[in-house]
């Protein structure tokens, strides 16, 4: 367990709460707003608040298994540890393609800024922006924590003006049943899986437990505070998005036409910037923060070369792995993917890939019992496995609703791409040692109860 182990143990509850607002706000709710918008009108605003509670739902098994066993890279190896090291690599090559939404937070960040500076290049200051945060991470998880924590005060104070403008140029009278589901429940439950990118993301400190000073605690509170805040923002953001303006001229934009209506020119400035540009830029350098610790571990199992996961002793962070995601995330800009193609495939991978933990969470009091027991978290079995169906059943209804809206080419392509994974996950071997790697275990083998 080399390279995990060079991990530095410095993250405190500040810097883990602004990792998660910050990796939340971000494309989606600057560049999903407007698409949500278009599949159910001012129904957004519901949207966003039941994708908030759903998405509690979904990440509740993530939050009791971080709490109980916290690691570097958890997702993977609480997949790979408690259901089976096959799926663990099936698990790891779909979480590899959902990586492709780096270029959404990237080239959403040159758009906005476009809308200040016309005819800016769009690819280039997407890729400029890729390539500081990519620095800003290869020296050090608490550089790139501190920088983002700041990016997040602004962006915060950035939304508010937005919405302190805003409400009182919105017209009330859009919140009616004709316009909030013109596209009756398919549009808008499509539209709640679609925002669930923009509520999600919390669950990503389970990533981050190596290198978090009091991660039993810290994780399940960050989870549940900071989705439970952005959500209220994002419901207050959207209902100004779809109440100033005709919902015609505002279904499939980004917030910049409602923001020139609402907001002085400075202040318009500033939200761009502040606001559009902080929220992808924080968005962006969180998931360069722990995008790379289920492929360390996965590095250290034998199904990767020990080399792409070296661990710079000078700054403590995975450069190989770190150039690995940026060529990922370089991929969609150079080629001109659309965005909504990218955010719709992303998403629906995204919530693939965040049902397997929750099945996995069903083997934890099994197989780790004295781990389960002193976990925060901990619930009887009946409601873990309630919570558990719930989660998944949510999960899969709301990826199919988002890749089977995609056309034919894309969805023809991931499925390719899925069933080549299961082919190679098959023929992967085992290793030998696949014990969680946490020192919560380690904890209860030498208590007098373990």
């Amino acid at each position: 367990m080399q390279q995990t182990a060079n991990l530095k143990k410095v993250l405190g509850l500040p810097d883990v709460m602004g990792i998660a607002i910050g990796q939340i706000i971000g494309a989606g709710v600057m560049s999903l707003t407007g698409i949500g918008i278009q599949m159910t009108g001012s129904g957004i605003t519901p949207a966003f608040v039941i994708s908030s509670i759903l998405t509690l739902v979904t990440m509740f098994p993530i939050a009791i298994l971080s709490s109980a066993i916290p690691t570097t890279g958890g997702m993977y190896q609480y997949t790979s540890r408690l259901l089976s090291p096959k799926i663990g690599v099936f698990w790891l090559l779909l979480f590899l393609l959902l990586q492709i939404t780096l270029a959404l937070y990237a080239l959403s960040f040159a758009q906005y800024l476009e809308s200040i500076y016309p005819g800016v290049p769009i690819k280039w200051v997407a890729l400029t922006l890729m390539t500081i945060l990519f620095i800003v991470n290869i020296i050090g998880v608490k550089s790139a924590s501190y920088i983002g924590n700041l990016m997040v005060v602004v962006l915060i104070v950035a939304l508010s003006c937005f919405i302190i403008y805003g409400l009182p140029h919105t017209n009330v009278a859009v919140f009616n049943s004709h316009d909030m589901f013109p596209d009756g429940f398919t549009g808008f439950f499509t539209a709640v899986g679609l925002v669930s990118f923009a509520t999600g993301g919390a669950q990503v400190v389970a990533e981050l437990g190596g290198e978090m000073k009091r991660p039993h605690r810290d994780i399940p509170i960050v989870i549940v505070v900071a989705t439970i805040f952005v959500g209220l923002l994002y419901a207050f953001i959207a209902s100004i998005a779809v109440g100033v303006l005709p919902i015609s001229e505002v279904a499939g934009q980004p917030l910049t036409s409602v923001a020139q209506t609402v907001l002085p020119r400075p202040i318009f400035i500033f939200f761009i910037v502040g606001g559009a540009m902080f929220a992808l830029a924080t968005t962006l350098n969180s998931t360069l923060t722990w995008v790379t610790k289920s492929l360390l571990v996965a590095i250290q199992d034998g199904y990767l070369p020990s080399q792409l996961g070296a661990v710079n002793k000078r700054f403590g962070t995975p450069h190989w792995l770190l150039i690995l995601f940026y060529i990922i995330g370089a991929f969609p800009i150079i080629t001109g993917m659309s965005l909504t193609v990218v955010a719709q495939l992303g998403t629906g991978i995204s919530l693939l890939v965040f049902a397997f933990p929750a099945l996995a969470v069903l083997r934890l009091p099994k197989r780790y019992p004295e781990a389960y027991q002193r976990s925060p978290l901990k619930v009887p079995y009946p409601l873990l496995v309630s919570i558990s169906v719930l989660a998944i059943g949510l999960l899969l209804y709301q990826s199919y609703l988002l890749i089977s809206d995609l056309q034919l080419v894309y969805i023809i392509g991931t499925l390719v791409y899925i069933i080549l994974a299961a082919g190679i996950a098959y023929l992967s071997r085992t290793p030998q040692n696949y014990e969680i790697a946490s020192p919560a275990l380690l904890a209860t083998k030498q208590s007098p109860e373990g």
